[in-house]
Order: structure tokens, then C-alpha cells, then sequence
């Protein structure tokens, strides 16, 4: 099923016998249409399933196991409150006599995930149809797609079809065999040095919706769980998880952008952020800071984080991004913090 706006791929795959059914990457504008089939079908919705964190569209699941009790399952990567099944690598869902076999395939970011069901598998962004998805954020990363894609999906039989989460070409599926021999991004003989280089100068526009899918999405795309990033401040800044970030805490400077009662407040902070408040003279004093080090701005909820990556930007930060749900989401989640109010 398609859904036009995002050139977004849904996947809805039933047992006949059982009559169980799961949805792969559902979109919150279709969900009538999806709830539709399914009644039409006459089957039971056991599971929907997201490859990623999408930045493009937002996700139909939380709506979906609100109205049919069927369990959402997302990377365990992510690490979110919502989900109620973590997938790791290797695990295995059953619908009735169908097994779903779960591929950890990061790269375009972190927590990609790819479902393998008879001889289909469902990719994602991670692998397209004569190209990949990008790996610019989110904490993605070129070596790892490269890896994941060699390693985990063009290892699979010749004949395994490809079913992706976007094509914008019209396109609907393809083969391992014909990906190897024909993606001009990765097959057989592509370097990995080749594909860092030709990732890391595509220059793509962020996703238009991304200001309202990140965060959405991190909250199963329940709004009254997350609040939507503000609009006015996202055009050109990179977003980061913390779950994405989290095995990294060492290598990242965290500016904290929030005043000091916040900071020491029932919140409290990262262990290792730099308090430099939002406000006058914020401009000056970050001017002082490193630029080599890969920076991650945080407040409260996300948005004032995105303004301050931005400064960041106009005074010459390449590796700047904001922390999304900031340090609401990163108390939801149980991370290391310091509060003058509370301990950690």
C-alpha cells in the first residue's frame, strides 16, 4: 500500500489459516485505510512493526494498537517507552505459520531494522530499489549501511525479493540478485571507501515533515505523549536521539541551553554538558568553544536546542545537532543525570 505525500511503502501480510496479520512502516493519514483492509480481509492485526524511527512521515502504530490491541515492536536501539517489543537481531515473530525473522541492519540510522518473512524481505530505508537511504543523521553512518547491507541482506538467496519503504520512481520490488548486480551504490563492486565518499556528498535536503516525525515517532506517533518539535526553528539542523547517542557519551560535547535553575533542577542535567544558557551573550560564549568535537545541544523539550544549534551554525559548528524530546525524553528513558534536587 502506498501512501503518495512521503512515497511511503505499507506492508500488511496475513496467515490464512489463523487469520493473523502484521503491518510493516503504517502512516498515521492511512490508518482508515489500513483498518478498512483489514476488516475487509477478515483478519486480526498481532503486530505492527516499524523498520526505523521515520523522519519523513509519522507512524501509524500507537493509533493501530489503540484500536485493535495489537503489540508494536521497534528496534531495541531506540529504546522507547511505547513500544511494546524491543527487537534485537536474530529474534523471531510468528504470525500463525509465518515466521518473521528480525535483521538488525543499521546505517541510515541506528536502529534500522529489516523483516524477513518466507522469501521476502522487507528493507526499509536501508536498502531501495537501485539505491539506499541516506545516512547523514539520526545517527546514521555509511559504514554501517555498507555493512549491514553486504553482510546481512546480500548474503540472502539471489531469488529473496526486496520489498522497501519508499520508491519514488514507481517501482515496487526487486531481488538480492538484481541489487548486487545492478544498485549503482552497492553493488558487488563497490568499495566500501566508494560509498562513504558518495554518501557523504549527497547534500539532501532535510525531510520536510522531520520537525514533527522525529519526535512524534519516538512517542509511537501518539501526539499527547510527545510534543512536536516548533516549526520555526528546524529548517537545516540535524536531530539526534538519545538512544542513538547513548553509546557515544564519552566522544560528545552537550551544551546544556537552559537557565540555571533548570539545569540544577528536577530534571537535572547530562553529567558531562556545559551549561551555556539560551539568552544574551550565548553567541559569545559558545564562540569559545571547541569546533572539532561533535556537539549536542539540549533543554528541556527540544525546541530551545534547536535555535541554539543553529547560532551554532551561523558561527561556523559543522557538527552540531539537537537532542530531540531533550531532557524530558532522557529521564523517560532513565539515562545518567545529575540534579541538584534529586541525586542521579
Amino acid at each position: 500500500m502506498f501512501e503518495k505525500e512521503s512515497s511511503t511503502y505499507t506492508y500488511l501480510l496475513a496467515d490464512a489459516v489463523s487469520k493473523e496479520a502484521v503491518l510493516i512502516d503504517p502512516v498515521i493519514e492511512m490508518v482508515e485505510r489500513d483498518l478498512a483492509l483489514l476488516r475487509e480481509l477478515g483478519v486480526n492485526l498481532k503486530y505492527v512493526l516499524d523498520t526505523h524511527v521515520h523522519a519523513d512521515h509519522v507512524t501509524a502504530s500507537g493509533e493501530l494498537r489503540r484500536r485493535t490491541g495489537a503489540k508494536i515492536g521497534v528496534s531495541s536501539a531506540y529504546d522507547l517507552a511505547c513500544v511494546d517489543l524491543h527487537l534485537n537481531h536474530g529474534q523471531e515473530l510468528n504470525i500463525g505459520n509465518l515466521r518473521i525473522q528480525v535483521l538488525h541492519t543499521p546505517g541510515h540510522t541506528s536502529g534500522c531494522l529489516s523483516y524477513v518473512i518466507g522469501d521476502r524481505i522487507f528493507t526499509g530505508d536501508a536498502l531501495l530499489i537501485s539505491g539506499c537511504g541516506r545516512t547523514d543523521f539520526q545517527g546514521g553512518s555509511a559504514e554501517r549501511l555498507y555493512e549491514s547491507i553486504r553482510t546481512k541482506i546480500f548474503t540472502l538467496p539471489e531469488a529473496m525479493m526486496i520489498f522497501p519503504g519508499h520508491d519514488y520512481k514507481g517501482l515496487t520490488h526487486s531481488t538480492v540478485g538484481l541489487e548486487r548486480l545492478h544498485n549503482p551504490r552497492l553493488h558487488d563492486n563497490v568499495t566500501r571507501e566508494q560509498f562513504v565518499e558518495l554518501m557523504g556528498n549527497l547534500n539532501l535536503a532535510y525531510p520536510k515533515k522531520i520537525k514533527e516525525a522525529v519526535p512524534a515517532n519516538l512517542a509511537c506517533g501518539l501526539p499527547d505523549l510527545f510534543a512536536p518539535m516548533d516549526p520555526q526553528h528546524l529548517e537545516g539542523v540535524p536531530v539526534v536521539t538519545a538512544p542513538e547517542i547513548r553509546p557515544r557519551l564519552g566522544q560528545i560535547l552537550f551544551i546544556d541551553v537552559r537557565g540555571d535553575d533548570e539545569f540544577n533542577g528536577e530534571l537535572g542535567h547530562i553529567p558531562t554538558a556545559r551549561l551555556i544558557s539560551l539568552g544574551e551573550g550565548f553567541s559569545e560564549r559558545l564562540a569559545k568553544e571547541s569546533r572539532d568535537l561533535e556537539t549536542v545541544f539540549v533543554c528541556r523539550s527540544g525546541k530551545r536546542s534547536l535555535e541554539a544549534a543553529r547560532r551554532a551554525q551561523e558561527l561556523g559548528f559543522t557538527r552540531v545537532y539537537s537532542l530531540a524530546g531533550g531532557m524530558v525524553h532522557w529521564n523517560e528513558l532513565n539515562l545518567p543525570r545529575v540534579s541538584d534536587l534529586g541525586g542521579s
